[in-house]
């Protein structure tokens, strides 16, 4: 390849020797005017390469640089661009220079690299455009919109600047006749600046959006985080680009252990990846103690690699700030680190607010379930007003431990309270799994709504069975709970009763006043579950082929005799197979019974006792139809 006229061994000898780390060691050569431009970029600490002379940790690493590209098929142009560079430092960070002899060498290194700053591509190389089309191949297919690209070519006529700067996405253009040592060193400068800037508005603009998306739903525990997180990415890119820094709170609503070492909730730079970690496990000893300091007396720490803040919003809520790199701020910095500490402290103290809140509706929720208030159309317990009611389709249930009185005394009141709390335990889960709601807790009983209809309610009478017999079998009580269990559906109204004083919800309906009467019913049979014939008629086949019929009875306060059915699905299956093998006898012995045929009914009734004597509700039967026909349910 040609050489470009002009640049050959004069240039590079003046430009080698402009530079004050390139001088002969016997001080033959005087100084020309660029090493006083040279003394004018040193002087210029504040605003070029000398800021932050000893900010060298910027990135959370000592060994942070501005990487410099630099892409030509001219060995010397290396050597001369090596020299002219050699010790230059802009905002306190190293310039690291990287050499490609080929384009083809250059996108090698850049896909394999880290990120660059600035990039001198030679025009000509391998071919006439090797460095615009490795530009074009920066910014189109690496999309790189970062990196300031610089054209340097020793051939200006084979890419007219005009052009050039029109057609493809560079920064600058320079021909190598012009780009002197201390020229090459400002437009390095100005290079790297430039791509500071770039990165400060690239880690705003990440910040934001994730501001932006903690937003709309400020108040959730990972949102609050996301939140904290954008405002500490904001902050640090305002301060630099390149600084890590970590955020936690010692005490409060986002404090996630349960022993007292708090835990990282929002990093940058080399902390990003310890969200969640001990702060005690990221950071040095000297560091942690710093911020406890600050932690306690709600101020600030400074040393000369790093600042920490500690702030409290209030008494319950308290966080530190912790950011790595030259603790001399600016007013302007202070004031940066200012609002990110107000605005950490509105979100932590609406953070506790909100748990607050939450905890309350919890807690409300004890009281005045959730799916009562759906029930009801209203989805916060603050909009319930007395009179609110809903008329609906609704299975009742009824369950009662059987001779708790007894219990009771045997207990005393300590041990009774302790009693019922196990048995609801492991209760309440069996009746909530099959969509069932409390309605009231009745001391030694429970009313239970079931908005799915009949066959959850008997699903959930069922595990509560099972649930008692495994209380039972424990053997944690000296007195065996037995449970019977009511269940009926119908038209129900549910509602809110009572004064400005006292509120409290309830169902009125018929099919309570059923359910209760089935319940109490099981005494008298000695049987576990009954069910009303309404129910019944909507079960599965599945469990209705574990059901019998006990007769019809008079409930008091209804003039017609409803149609009893016990349910027997979760006994054993040794009493299973006994039960269904009395369902046509009984069903015939009721038949009769409803057709008058009261004697016949009561032999057959004698017959079928003899042959399972066992069976106990056939005795409850008999001593009810017997004596009077089951005119009316004495209870």
């Amino acid at each position: 390849m040609q050489r470009s006229p002009g640049y050959g061994a004069t240039a590079a000898n003046e430009d080698y020797d402009a530079h004050p780390a390139a001088r002969a060691p016997d001080g033959a050569r005087e100084l020309d005017d660029d090493e006083d431009l040279f003394a004018d970029d040193d002087e210029d600490d504040d605003d070029g390469d000398g800021e932050g002379a000893d900010d060298d940790e910027e990135g959370g690493s000592a060994g942070a640089r501005w990487r410099v590209l630099v892409v030509d098929d001219e060995p010397e142009m290396h050597s001369i661009s090596r020299l002219a560079l050699a010790g230059l430092r802009v905002h306190g960070r190293p310039v690291e220079l990287i050499s490609a002899y080929s384009s083809v060498e250059a996108r090698a290194l850049i896909e394999g690299g880290p990120a660059l700053a600035v990039a001198l591509l030679d025009v000509v190389m391998e071919t006439d455009d090797a460095g615009l089309e490795l530009a074009r191949w920066i910014r189109e297919e690496r999309r790189d919109a970062l990196v300031r690209i610089v054209l340097r070519t020793g051939q200006p006529g084979l890419a007219p600047e005009q052009r050039v700067m029109a057609e493809y996405d560079i920064n600058d253009y320079r021909a190598k006749t012009e780009l002197t040592a201390q020229r090459l060193v400002t437009t390095i400068i100005g290079g790297i600046r430039s791509y500071r800037d770039l990165c400060t508005i690239e880690a705003q603009k990440v910040g934001l959006e994730r501001i932006i998306k903690a937003t709309a739903s400020l108040f959730e525990r990972q949102s609050i985080e996301d939140f904290i997180a954008g405002l500490l990415v904001q902050l640090t890119a305002l301060l630099s680009p390149h600084r890590s820094a970590l955020f936690f709170q010692g005490r409060g609503e986002l404090y996630r252990r349960d022993d007292a070492s708090p835990v990282v909730l929002a990093g940058t730079g080399r902390f990003e990846q310890a969200v969640g970690q001990y702060v005690a496990e990221v950071i040095d000893a000297n560091i942690f103690m710093d911020l406890q300091e600050a932690l306690e007396r709600g101020g600030s720490v400074a040393r000369g690699s790093y600042i920490v803040y500690g702030f409290c919003a209030s008494e319950h809520e308290c966080a530190a700030l912790f950011i790595e790199g030259d603790a001399r701020l600016t007013e302007w910095d202070r004031r940066i680190l200012q609002l990110f500490c107000s605005n950490a402290a509105v979100a932590l103290d609406n953070q506790r607010l909100y748990h607050h809140k939450e905890r309350t509706l919890r807690s409300v929720s004890r009281f005045v379930p959730l799916p009562i208030l759906d029930l009801l159309g209203r989805g916060d317990v603050t909009r319930v007003d007395i009179g609110d009611h809903e008329a609906r389709e609704m299975t009742v249930l009824f369950a009662d431990l059987e001779a708790f009185t007894g219990l009771a005394e045997a207990l005393g009141p300590e041990r009774t309270f302790e009693f019922l709390n196990s048995y609801y335990a492991g209760l309440a889960p069996r009746i909530q799994e099959h969509g069932g709601v409390v309605d009231k807790y009745l001391g030694d009983g429970v009313m239970v709504l079931f908005p799915r209809g009949p066959q959850s309610a008997v699903d959930a009478a069922l595990s509560m069975l099972r649930w008692t017999r495994e209380f039972n079998e424990a053997g944690a009580w000296p007195r065996v709970a037995r449970l019977g269990i009511g269940v009926a559906s119908g038209a129900v109204v549910l509602g809110m009763l009572g004064s400005d004083a006292r509120l409290d919800w309830t169902v009125v309906a018929d099919c309570v006043n059923v359910a209760s009467r089935l319940e109490r019913l099981t005494r008298q049979l000695r049987v576990d579950l009954l069910v009303s014939d309404s129910v019944h008629a909507a079960l599965v086949p599945e469990t209705a082929r574990w059901s019998r019929p006990l007769g019809r009875v008079r409930v008091r306060g209804k003039e017609a005799a409803l149609s009893v059915f016990e349910v027997f699905a979760g006994e054993d299956e040794a009493t299973r197979l006994r039960k269904a093998s009395t369902v046509g006898a009984l069903q015939t012995i009721c038949e009769q019974i409803e057709s008058g045929a009261r004697l016949d009914a009561l032999a057959r009734l004698e017959t079928l006792r003899a042959r399972v004597p066992e069976d106990l509700a056939l005795l409850g039967i008999e001593r009810r139809w017997g004596a009077d026909g089951g005119a009316e349910d004495p209870a």
